[in-house]
């Protein structure tokens, strides 16, 4: 049977994952994974390509169906939960390489967000009934207070297609962020831009977690970055968390060295 679901609290975990295993066409991904992130902490999860961290995302924001374990959000088990109901257990997504519409506007991308929290229905907003029309002004509101805090407000008339690289990135971020998260899950957010871009996308990282108390979970290569802004790192070998604990720490760690560089 499953558990019923927990009531939320600040006490419980941001993401709370046990023993949890994945098989994907016979292969097994995952073997009884142990994650724990706290209230707005930052977690790092790394390891070498293969190592199973998308996969963990995946099964997460419900991409993939766990073979078995658990998955709770604030003490909610949303283990069987779709990817579109994860928005409203406070779960958002970004992904290694942005999923932008190029052609529409920076705001109109970040829009996309914003229907999480909108309660009219279609039709409330095919008439343009008061009640639809305020949600909407709130939202675009939202979504532009985001661009600013994100530094790209400037840029939120361009199409997104206009933007580098790393805005594009900072884009993403904001539409995530429109959704009001509790747990936000960043894929290789370094990936494709310069150091100095890099280092200050750490620093809006570290602002998120300030400024709005949320949770982030974080898959990296970029060390630097890792080693900047996380409070715990884990890490993942064949699908097997083999080290847990500081940036420092889990660099020094023997199965970790061995992964990346082969036993000696």
């Amino acid at each position: 049977m499953p558990e019923p679901d927990a009531p939320s609290g600040d006490l419980r975990p941001s993401l709370e994952i046990t023993e949890l295993s994945l098989l994907l066409g016979g292969v097994r991904a995952l073997s009884d994974v142990n994650v724990v992130v706290e209230p707005a902490t930052i977690v790092g999860l790394v390891g070498p390509n293969g190592a199973g961290k998308t996969s963990l995302f995946n099964c997460v924001c419900g991409y993939y169906p766990a073979t078995s374990g658990r998955i709770r959000v604030e003490g909610v088990d949303v283990t069987r939960r779709r990817p579109h109901e994860m928005p409203r257990y406070g779960v958002a997504r970004t992904f290694q390489h942005p999923i932008l519409e190029p052609q529409y506007t920076v705001l109109e991308n970040v829009l996309t967000g914003g229907h999480i929290g909108i309660r009219s229905g279609p039709l409330s907003y095919a008439l343009r009934l008061p009640q639809a029309v305020r949600q909407e002004r709130r939202t675009i509101a939202a979504a532009r207070e985001l661009l600013g805090y994100l530094e790209i407000e400037h840029q939120a008339d361009l199409p997104a297609g206009e933007l580098s690289y790393g805005g594009q990135k900072r884009v993403e971020l904001a539409r995530a962020l429109l959704t009001g998260p509790k747990l936000l899950l960043l894929d290789e957010l370094a990936s494709g831009l310069t150091h100095e871009e890099v280092m200050d996308l750490a620093e809006v990282i570290k602002r998120i977690r300030v400024d709005h108390r949320i949770a982030v979970l974080l898959v990296e290569h970029h060390m630097g970055m890792i080693s900047a802004i996380t409070d715990k790192v884990i890490a993942l070998v064949e699908g097997v968390k083999v080290a847990e604990g500081t940036a420092a720490q889990v660099q020094r760690d023997p199965a970790v060295v061995e992964a990346y560089l082969g036993a000696a």
